[in-house]
């Protein structure tokens, strides 16, 4: 396994993993006597993840660690978020979800950060809090399990668009329209929330709208990057997502959500034509008549 020679994340290059991290290819090993499994994985490796782990959950290990979730995503197949595919799987599962504003190359320097976990499971909600006691970061705590992982899937699908509308506007209301969609977006995410039995405190704090703004605005956000490259070549970025050349997951909750909305008969200007210009090839000048 190249990470384990070489010590490295090839998406975090010159950040070294310290000696101390132990580095394993075998899933099996990797959870024997560890207090909490982390899948850090896009959301469309999710459930397979999951169905590996399903071999030593509850029959090789019985006490098997609780799960730990951090993907800003939702299945494009199933519409359902992780802790729903989590579920599915192995039933009621210790499961808590990790979201918001945070960069791995800024907390990893040591920047401040602000991140929410979610879990209905209150006792798992208070053991993370004695792991997750680490400064500069600054964790929140939640059962809204179901708002935290919304947020951080409709932010991703949100700053696309936001994105891609500020790669073609080289102008001073650049900062006023940004607002404007970052207000409209918050909007529509209260708005599935609310059908899909989420708190509406969740999407204005920083999972929510605290996350949309970051992701929206600064090109270390993938979603960023992708929603300006599609402005500059969107038949170009549509075939390198489709072939997984690059990771964004705002990709797949554009149509998730789309999906969503649809189902519910929910009014989402802007998650709507974010999936025409996304999949339909539609202009994005509609975006700034929302």
């Amino acid at each position: 396994m190249k990470i384990e020679k070489i010590r490295e994340n090839e998406k975090l290059p010159g950040i070294k993993i310290p000696k101390k991290i132990f580095i394993s290819s075998n899933l099996e090993s990797s959870i024997r006597e560890t207090d909490l499994v982390i899948i850090a994985s896009p959301s469309f490796n999710f459930r397979e993840i999951l169905l590996q782990l399903e071999k030593y959950i509850g029959v090789t290990y019985a006490n098997c660690p609780p799960l730990l979730g951090i993907a800003k995503g939702i299945e494009k197949e199933t519409l359902k978020l992780p802790s729903q595919i989590v579920e599915e799987i192995f039933g009621d599962f210790p499961y808590a979800h990790l979201s918001g504003p945070g960069f791995a190359k800024e907390i990893i320097e040591g920047k401040p950060a602000k991140e929410v976990i979610a879990s209905k499971d209150k006792g798992l909600l208070k053991k993370l809090k004695e792991v997750f006691d680490i400064r500069p970061l600054e964790v929140s705590f939640t059962t809204d399990l179901i708002g935290v992982q919304l947020a951080g899937a409709l932010k991703n699908a949100l700053a696309i668009g936001i994105s891609l509308i500020n790669a073609g506007i080289e102008n001073p209301e650049n900062k006023k329209i940004t607002k404007d969609l970052v207000r409209q977006g918050v909007k529509e995410m209260i708005k599935i929330g609310k059908v899909m039995g989420a708190k509406k405190e969740t999407f204005l704090g920083p999972a929510g709208k605290g996350d949309l703004i970051l992701t929206s605005t600064n090109p270390l956000s993938r979603n960023f990057q992708f929603g300006r490259n599609l402005f500059l070549d969107a038949d170009k970025m549509r075939k390198d997502i489709m072939e997984r050349k690059i990771t964004v997951e705002g990709f797949d909750s554009v149509f998730a959500f789309y999906r969503l909305g649809k189902i519910y008969k929910l009014d989402l200007p802007m998650i709507n034509e974010i999936y025409k210009v996304i999949y339909e090839k539609t202009p994005p000048k509609k975006l700034l008549k929302i």
